[in-house]
């Protein structure tokens, strides 16, 4: 069936996409409140030791599993394949239950819960990346994105105290049962109204190793998206260390309290959920630049973290804040409309790789920097490299010429 001849209703009246991301948020809610419970529990069983190893736990498995993963989103249908992880997840769940439950709560437990849902998260994670391009055109690409990036934001907002509040009065069996739910909740809508609307080539791969071989040839051989995946791995990788390490050790440099930090934050959260707002309105001609553009001023934003006084520190989070949510939309509609559709499962997953893999020595060097040369320059240097590494993505983009979409046979091993 051509595109041409499906007919989408405008965005906002697309009851189909609305139920996915409210479904989706929900989903992200009891994930926020089961982080939450699952931190709380494992530093009351074994101290922050063993929450550091029960946190992490998760994060190997699904740094692993995630080119597997992305692999799979490309060779199978997407929705049965989400369908699928949805249904482990839940099972992953109520089997947690069920030995909370029979033999109380402990490390060894906590630990193999968090183990097992990094995998199927691993799983689900790149198939649920491919399905905008199954459901809108091109042109809803960044306000799609735009609505997951608000409904990411309202989840934490309500997750987190929620989270607190559920493991506070009812121990992490509650936390269990409201994340179970959660996904309940995204079942349902996966099963009844998330129907592909535009069917989505698939790889022809002779076999997983192939197919993942293959998915770095692509990338090696088309210049945009490689430039693309740079751009956004660089993105979390410079400003996650800014806010999660530099802000806290600004903050405690002035003696500004805990309050402040609190405060800093959630400037940044709610400042970011008005920028999703504002993207689902802005028709950009070229969204890969302006959202590279909108990082340079965050990047900049990070540099007067360090030296900032106190009113500027809120202005630079409330920048940091407008600038990622309008460009996070921005940059994931242009990365989607990039990505040629049989690869797009693979691409993704080797962007969230550069997360699970690169987070944790970007955070350490980074606190490393600041004992070596102070929060100010370290702040300074992280945000100029950030800010020169988005320039050089504009540069480079606006140098390399379309590439036909069809140059090379779907699943083609590099």
């Amino acid at each position: 069936m051509s595109v041409d001849t499906v007919e989408v209703p405008p965005l906002r009246r697309d009851t189909r996409v609305h139920a996915w991301v409210a479904a989706t948020g929900i989903s992200q809610l009891g994930d926020v409140a089961w982080y939450i419970g699952l931190a709380w529990s494992a530093a009351q069983v074994a101290g922050p030791a063993g929450a550091g190893l029960v946190m992490g736990a998760g994060a190997i498995p699904r740094a692993v599993m995630l080119l597997v993963g992305g692999a799979l989103a490309d060779r199978l249908d997407a929705r049965r394949t989400m369908i699928g992880s949805n249904l482990a997840r839940i099972a992953v769940l109520l089997v947690g239950l069920v030995a909370l439950e029979s033999t109380g709560l402990s490390l060894s437990l906590l630990f193999t819960i968090a183990l097992v849902f990094g995998v199927v998260d691993a799983i689900y994670l790149p198939a649920a990346a491919t399905m905008p391009r199954q459901l809108v055109r091109e042109e809803d690409f960044t306000s799609v994105s735009a609505l997951f990036q608000l409904s990411n934001r309202l989840a934490i907002f309500v997750g987190a105290p929620l989270g607190g509040f559920l493991v506070a009065h009812g121990g992490l069996r509650d936390v269990i049962i409201v994340d179970a739910v959660s996904f309940g909740v995204i079942a349902v809508a996966l099963a009844t109204v998330l129907r592909p609307r535009f069917p989505r080539q698939l790889s022809e791969g002779h076999s997983i190793w192939s197919d993942l071989r293959g998915g770095f040839g692509y990338l090696r051989r088309t210049p945009s998206v490689r430039t693309l995946v740079i751009a956004l791995s660089g993105l979390n990788l410079c400003v996650s260390p800014v806010l999660a390490v530099g802000l806290v050790f600004r903050t405690r440099d002035a003696d500004w309290g805990a309050t402040s930090l609190g405060l800093f934050e959630a400037t940044s959260g709610v400042a970011a959920a008005i920028g999703a707002v504002i993207a689902l309105r802005w028709r950009s001609s070229d969204p890969a630049r302006a959202g590279l553009l909108l990082l340079v001023v965050q990047a900049m934003a990070c540099v007067a973290i360090g030296i900032a006084p106190y009113a500027g520190v809120f202005l630079a989070m409330a920048t940091i804040g407008l600038t990622a949510g309008l460009a996070s939309a921005l940059l994931a509609g242009a990365f989607v409309a990039a990505v040629r559709e049989s690869y797009l499962g693979r691409c993704s997953s080797i962007v969230g790789l550069a997360d699970q893999a690169l987070m944790p020595a970007a955070m350490t060097s980074f606190g490393l920097l600041i004992s070596g040369v102070g929060v100010d320059v370290a702040c300074a240097l992280v945000g100029t490299a950030f800010a020169a590494m988005m320039l050089w993505s504009i540069v480079r983009l606006a140098a390399i010429q379309p590439e036909p979409e069809a140059a090379e046979p779907v699943g083609r091993p590099g």
